[in-house]
């Protein structure tokens, strides 16, 4: 994991409350994403990890938050209507339509209005960049979870969002389709995009990471980097993934 936050600011959320049957579950005072930086975000089940990504996505509502888009500092509301195109969030377990992967991936094309040409050409070039194209004819359905995960990806990719929100990318895989979907993750990162992960599994994708926080009783606190050693301990056990 690099210390690298450099990256153009996004988005920011300050203040953002939250609350869950009554009770109190995010109280965060600011979170940035820059372009082309990874965030993770760890804490323990029922931290909210989850939820803060739905906040973010603009799937769930916060009892509160300003949010700067851009450098444009609007309510939640207000600047969801300008960035939601921009954000999308892939839930842990993706839902997939009961069609072919190159329809699966088109979907988001076709409901934005992109002529249908260019739809195929853009679900030819994502299939390709994802190495999915022997994949293209098969039902979605079929495939195992780790082909799933990168059909989702894919999906994702071919929108060109600015900020992709990872909710557990890697959990309950095998290590074949572990390492193919962190390589897609780190495609996506080298080509400007911002990433947020959680993840209970942070050895897959800690060498991705430029920030780690830890949501903790509904506050974020930042994690420092590990020892030069062990960061590299950690990349000889995913295969030399740096």
């Amino acid at each position: 994991m690099t210390a690298r936050d450099d990256g153009p600011l996004l988005l920011e959320f300050f203040d953002l409350y939250k609350t869950m049957g009554g009770q109190p579950l995010l109280d965060i005072e600011r979170l940035a994403i820059r372009a082309g930086t990874c965030t993770l975000l760890s804490g323990k089940n029922g931290a909210g990890k989850t939820t803060l990504l739905k906040v973010v996505a603009g799937l769930e509502p916060p009892d509160r938050a300003r949010v700067a888009w851009h450098g444009r500092t609007l309510s939640w509301r207000r600047a969801l209507r300008q960035y939601r195109r921009h954000v999308v969030y892939l839930h842990q377990y993706p839902y997939l339509f009961d069609c072919s992967v190159s329809d699966n991936i088109a979907y988001g094309l076709r409901q934005t209005g992109v002529p249908r040409a260019v739809v195929e050409r853009k679900v030819s070039d994502a299939l390709q960049w994802a190495g999915l194209s022997h994949l293209a004819a098969r039902n979605a359905r079929e495939l195992s979870g780790g082909e799933k995960q990168r059909v989702a990806l894919t999906r994702a990719w071919v929108l060109s969002p600015e900020v992709l929100l990872l909710d557990e990318p890697v959990a309950s895989m095998d290590q074949d389709a572990r390492e193919q979907t962190v390589h897609l993750i780190r495609r996506f990162k080298s080509e400007g995009m911002a990433l947020v992960i959680t993840s209970h599994e942070l050895q897959p994708i800690l060498p991705l990471g430029d920030v780690h926080l830890r949501l903790d009783e509904g506050r974020l606190q930042p994690v420092p980097p590990p020892p030069p050693q062990a960061a590299r301990i950690v990349d000889i056990r995913q295969g030399g993934l740096r």
